[in-house]
């Protein structure tokens, strides 16, 4: 099949920052906006235009697009079951396997890690990550809660189990990502 190896700050990314913007405004809740509507770097292309192609090759999957005769292409993606979707403040997701490094995935995605040490004590690489509560992205009904926040370390942080989503907040600090995306 062909997976995404890619996604340039735009239209995906766009989309992106949109999804999350609605989860948020939910306090997180992803059951009212599933961490599915996320498009990610590693999603595999299930079907264009409602036709099948999982088990296609990147040449047939792109003879099907550009067969298509009108200007809408619609793709279905699939993800890995069990990963986490980690959006940075740009907008730029990846779908990430528990134990895959921090640094590595940010890496995937084009975003710049200044590394001083690569054993977390210069706190170069030091990052706020938000995230919601485990639980609630269990339940049924979303229940309470809220967003919480802690600090990762880029070079030496490896991804946690049992999260939809995670949301690595902008380098300079939090508080300035409308600067960043240029949301007034």
């Amino acid at each position: 099949g062909v997976a995404i190896i890619g996604i340039n700050e735009g239209n995906a990314a766009q989309h992106n920052s949109d999804t999350l913007s609605n989860i948020k405004s939910r306090g997180g809740n992803i059951n009212d906006v599933e961490s599915e509507n996320f498009i990610c770097t590693r999603d595999k292309i299930m079907a264009v235009n409602d036709t099948p192609c999982s088990d296609k090759g990147f040449d047939d999957v792109i003879s099907l697009i550009s067969s298509i005769e009108s200007d809408k292409v619609t793709l279905e993606l699939g993800r890995i079951e069990g990963s986490t979707v980690v959006n940075y403040y740009n907008g730029i997701c990846i779908s990430a396997k528990a134990g895959e490094a921090y640094g590595f995935l940010a890496e995937k995605c084009g975003i710049c890690i200044d590394y001083e040490c690569r054993t977390g004590n210069c706190q170069t690489c030091v990052r706020w990550l938000e995230f919601p509560d485990k639980e609630r992205d269990l339940s049924p009904d979303g229940g309470g809660g809220s967003l919480h926040e802690r600090t990762i370390f880029n070079c030496v942080g490896r991804m946690p189990r049992g999260y939809q989503w995670l949301h690595v907040l902008d380098p300079y600090g939090r508080g300035n990502e409308d600067a960043i995306q240029g949301d007034t």
